[in-house]
């Protein structure tokens, strides 16, 4: 299984922000292997960025899946089937990630777990990007600990 590190503040040239991660977390169930319980195209920021720029999130999931494209083949696919791709509309997108927060009973129990200090900022892609890491590093440390 392979954690998928690519950060939701990541864009590529369309300038949307977390489009190149759920690309790569479709391609890597196509493949059978993301991890157990990460979202690939339904639910959190997978649904709503095809929500904000008019894509059938069910077409999006279709095509990487079957076509396996690269991120640019991807990108140009999400350009000829995108109904709301204006600057205004990524704008508003961006922000969304941006200022998103993970909910209140989650956001308190990463933060303990990664001793994150009150005050400090911790706002939902810094947390799922810490819970990332943290993951990789696990499945990372176990495979090299055994002598794989």
């Amino acid at each position: 299984m392979i954690v998928p590190l690519v950060s939701s503040s990541v864009v590529g040239p369309l300038g949307l922000a977390h489009l190149p991660r759920l690309w790569c977390k479709i391609l890597l169930h196509a493949h059978g292997e993301l991890p157990e319980g990460y979202r690939y195209g339904n639910g959190g920021f997978d649904e709503k960025v095809c929500d904000a720029i008019g894509v059938d999130r069910d077409a999006l999931v279709a095509f990487v899946t079957e076509e396996r494209p690269t991120y640019l083949a991807f990108e140009t696919w999400v350009r000829s089937h995108a109904t709301k791709l204006d600057d205004r509309s990524i704008s508003a997108w961006n922000d969304v990630v941006s200022s998103a927060n993970l909910p209140e009973a989650m956001a308190v129990e990463r933060r303990a777990r990664f001793a994150i200090p009150d005050g400090t900022h911790a706002g939902a892609v810094l947390l799922n990007d810490l819970d990332d890491w943290d993951a990789f590093h696990g499945a990372f440390t176990r495979s090299t600990s055994s002598g794989t």
